[in-house]
């Protein structure tokens, strides 16, 4: 900019001011100096005019420019910023787009006009104070932090990874043989095949009964299912269950569903997360404190400032922020709080919409649909503190709809509740009504539920077991070092049964190495029943326990000893159970054993029971197929993975830091109980490979749901060779020259006498490669030369870098 001008918006006779010296440093003012329509200013100060259709303007033809570097609260800022001055009253004004990278709060009304550009007057900000060093060309502004506007700082925010899948399919296949004394001996098995690609994922699954002799194959469910994880929602075809909500049970069904699956976002919290804020006068550190364990640290620039998605786990707590600015002053600020996955976050939807016909004898006949059905379920965040929930049903002869809601009693916990009534056409109307309190005081957990179906209320799935009213009613008790005491008491009243009411109590405490856990339950109607279990429970290790218990009732008692050893961190290897039992009715000893594998997991169950012998033996696993590739594994779960390492057998691989398996000889290996929508980390240990293998040996795998994929760590195995390269008269070629082929994948230098290092061969390569290279001429004048050497691929050895001779190249 050129030396300071004000162009002069409205002619306003002013008088002459009287000469000023400037002083080399101008203080802040004492109170701030705000233009008002109509103003005229002291002759020491600018004179204002209000234009209904722009900015304020500044009209004087005095002020002084400054390009300074800024000094806030402490903090020096990267960027010059452009201020103006009057040289006789010391007023400075900011460019206001730097106002508001300083993130100052602006006053709208104080905004002013220099040369056509905003400004901002450093007195319309309350508190500031503000000092210019002419020789460091510096501006020190120090203002409170209320002079600042807020900063906004989201936890647990991650970035959503990108789920893709290949296309294929799979068999899982579960086996399971029974022989013994005094039991049917027989064979049956479960089935599930599933065909996956981008339009979706077709699954189906059998039960086989008794395949030895008098077999029977029952379909169990067949459904198509389209996941749309941009919505977080899946659309199926086929067989399901229906969306009962807190209100009606699941229903199995068969027809049209489609609703919200937050499962295709697992790192979208549903539930609102408390917030908090403070106030920081400079640049600070905050630690976020949930239950007096730090849970993550942060930046902050001065003023007000609001941390939201706490991350805290549900029910009550405490969280803190510790405040450190730039001189090591500590501030606490303590909160309390109170979460439940019960509420939607404001604005928030969650539905489930279902048409089709109501599936029954699921399990034992294959085809058995009975009346068309329809639901209904839409949950809605009205706020932070309160979400409404709507279900409605319908039939042949039936309507049904229920209406409520869960609301946030401050720290106190979440009421939930609805009302709601159906209408049949032999039954007539009835009502229905339900209430639940969840709640978490300190060390005290208590949940007390209410509901109650009138006698002509129906709903899908009711039944001659279904419940009328049933009273619920649950107290925890966080005793600390003393342990936790648990009490439950239950009342269930049937439509066509006797009623019934039990209690319950179970006492947890740490005790010795080990813990003590006991558990006493008394049932009052239809029959008075006690039963008392106490267990201990020692750990042996870091993969074994012993446990010992004591359980008995008014007809028998038992002594039971139980010897456990799992597989630890590792998804392969045996894990079993040994157990023995003596008491007043019976003496037994049982094992367990499960033993998994890349290809196939077994299971053996036996038992002696007072000298009967009886076991079950059992296999499952999975045949997989991906874009061409086939692979068998043991059950693959929700998701699966197929890695292919160039032919590498062996080669343990580990996922999430957790050993998944070795390679076979094709070097493939599934993954299986991958996690849908969420980062499956594969690796391998470099390492522990090959010299000829080459790449970073990682991957992050997303897959879809039910879906498998293949998995690329970048390993590719090159081959390399010794050369000699001589010309056609036999004279080595030039050292120092540097020949590759056309892609630039297979290289060769050359050394001394014409020895040169050839890499780059895959496996896979036999044909033979030309090597190009340009070298000058013997002297300045002689133009360059280009060599072409034919080269063909190593035969395979174990020497990773064989000599083959004499290459002779053509120029």
């Amino acid at each position: 900019r050129s030396p300071a001008t004000l162009v002069r918006a409205a002619t306003v006779p002013m008088p002459s001011p009287a000469p000023v010296r400037a002083s080399p440093v101008a203080e802040s003012r004492a109170a701030p100096v705000r233009p008002v329509a109509a103003q005229v200013e002291p002759s020491a100060g600018p004179t204002f005019r209000r234009d209904p259709l722009d900015l304020p303007l500044l009209e004087e033809d005095r002020w002084r420019e400054w390009l300074l570097a800024p000094v806030i609260n402490g903090e020096a800022r990267a960027e010059a910023a452009f201020l103006v001055q009057d040289p006789v009253t010391g007023r400075l004004a900011v460019e206001l787009e730097t106002a508001r990278r300083w993130r100052l709060v602006i006053d709208p009304d104080a905004v002013l006009s220099f040369q056509g550009q905003p400004f901002l007057p450093l007195d319309a900000v309350d508190g500031a104070t503000w000092s210019i060093d002419p020789v460091e060309l510096t501006l020190t502004l120090d203002a409170p932090g209320a002079a600042f506007q807020a900063y906004a700082l989201e936890l647990g925010e991650r970035e959503r990874p990108i789920p893709r899948t290949g296309f294929g399919g799979f068999l899982d296949y579960d086996l399971l043989a029974t022989v013994g004394e005094g039991v049917d001996r027989r064979l049956d098995g479960l089935a599930e095949a599933g065909v996956f690609g981008e339009f979706g994922t077709l699954v189906s699954s059998v039960q086989l009964e008794d395949v030895t002799r008098d077999s029977d194959l029952v379909r169990l469910d067949t459904t198509f299912a389209r996941d749309f994880p941009d919505q977080r929602a899946t659309l199926r075809v086929g067989d399901g269950l229906t969306t009962g909500g807190a209100f009606a049970r699941a229903v199995r069904f068969g027809g049209l569903h489609y609703g919200t699956n937050f499962a295709t976002d697992p790192n979208f919290v549903t539930f609102p997360l408390p917030a908090i804020g403070g106030l920081a006068d400079q640049r600070s550190v905050v630690e976020v404190i949930v239950d007096n364990i730090t849970r993550s640290t942060s930046d902050v620039p001065a003023g007000p400032f609001s941390i939201a998605n706490l991350p805290v786990v549900t029910g009550a707590g405490e969280v803190q922020l510790k405040i450190t600015d730039l001189l090591g002053r500590e501030r606490i600020v303590t909160q309390g709080y109170y979460v439940s996955p019960r509420l939607l976050r404001e604005g928030l939807h969650e539905f489930g919409y279902e048409a089709g016909f109501e599936r029954e004898d699921f399990g034992s006949e294959s085809f058995d649909y009975g009346d068309p059905i329809a639901t209904a379920t839409h949950r809605y965040g009205l706020s932070e503190a309160a979400t409404l929930e709507v279900h409605a049903e319908a039939a042949p002869e039936r309507i049904g709809a229920v209406a409520g809601g869960a609301l946030r009693v401050g720290r106190f916990g979440v009421v939930t509740g609805g009302l709601g009534g159906s209408l049949h056409d032999d039954a007539g109307s009835g009502g229905f009504g339900q209430a639940t309190l969840e709640s978490t005081l300190g060390p005290l957990n208590l949940s007390l539920r209410t509901r109650y179906a009138g006698a002509d209320f129906r709903q899908h799935g009711d039944g001659p077991n279904t419940p009328r009213r049933v009273d619920e009613a649950r107290l925890g008790v966080d005793l600390g070092r003393a342990g936790r005491l648990g009490l439950f008491a239950l009342n269930q009243s049937r439509r066509e049964r006797r009623d019934s009411r039990a209690v319950s109590a179970s006492y947890t405490v740490p005790l010795g190495p080990g813990s003590l856990i006991v558990n006493a339950a008394h049932t009052l109607t239809p029959d008075a029943e006690t039963a008392l279990t106490a267990s201990y429970t020692l750990p042996l290790g870091a993969q074994r326990n012993l446990t010992a218990q004591v359980s008995g009732d008014e007809d028998d008692r038992q002594v039971r000893a139980i010897y456990r050893r799992s597989r630890g961190a590792s998804d392969l290897g045996l894990d079993y159970r040994l157990a023995a039992e003596t008491g007043s009715a019976r003496k037994r000893v049982d094992l367990r054993m499960d033993y998994q594998t890349s290809h196939a997991g077994l299971r053996l169950d036996a038992e002696a029971v007072d000298g009967d012998t009886a076991g079950r033996l059992g296999v499952d696993g999975s045949i997989a197929l991906v874009d061409g590739e086939v692979a068998v594994s043991r059950r693959i779960g929700r998701a699966f993975g197929i890695v292919d390492l160039a032919g590498l057998e062996g080669v343990p691989v580990f996922l999430d830091n957790r050993r998944a398996g070795t390679t076979d000889a094709e070097g493939r290996l599934v993954l299986p109980d991958l996690r849908p929508y969420q980062s499956n980390r594969v690796r391998v240990d470099m390492e522990n490979l090959p010299l000829d293998a080459h790449g970073d040996g990682e991957a992050v795998a997303v897959p879809f749901d039910r879906a498998g994929l293949k998995l690329d760590l970048g390993i590719r195995r090159y081959r390399g060779m010794t050369a000699r390269l001589v010309d056609a008269s036999g004279t080595p070629l030039p050292g120092g020259l540097f020949l590759e082929d056309g892609r630039g994948a297979i290289t060769a230098l050359v050394g001394k006498d014409g020895l040169a290092e050839v890499q780059g061969f895959e496996l896979s390569d036999r044909a033979i490669v030309t090597l190009e290279g340009v070298a000058a001429g013997e002297d300045e004048l002689a133009p360059p030369v280009t060599f072409r050497c034919p080269v063909r691929p190593p035969a395979a050895g174990d020497d990773p870098m064989p000599f083959v001779g004499d290459v002779t190249c053509g120029s």
